[in-house]
Order: C-alpha cells, then sequence, then structure tokens
C-alpha cells in the first residue's frame, strides 16, 4: 500500500510534475511555518 500524509502528497505531486508554487498554495502560512517547525506538540494548559 502506498504511503499516505502531507509529505507523501506533496513528493508525490512533485514527482509527476503539478506541484504548486508556493505564491499559488492553498496551505495558509500559519500551517506551513508549523510543517517546517516539525509539527510541535502543542503545549498542554494547566489546570489550576
Amino acid at each position: 500500500m502506498a504511503k499516505r500524509g502531507l509529505y507523501a502528497n506533496i513528493n508525490a505531486r512533485k514527482k509527476k510534475g503539478i506541484s504548486r508554487s508556493k505564491k499559488k498554495s492553498t496551505i495558509s502560512p500559519k500551517a506551513y511555518a508549523n510543517m517546517k517547525a516539525g509539527f510541535p506538540k502543542k503545549k498542554k494548559k494547566k489546570k489550576a
């Protein structure tokens, strides 16, 4: 079975030659920054 997920889909499109430029990207700048940071886990709120 083929790999699934964001990176797999990006790389599959890249191989096919139909990847979008960053300018025409559908991903938000916030989500892109999160991806570049390696998807850090969200900090949990402390219960007072």
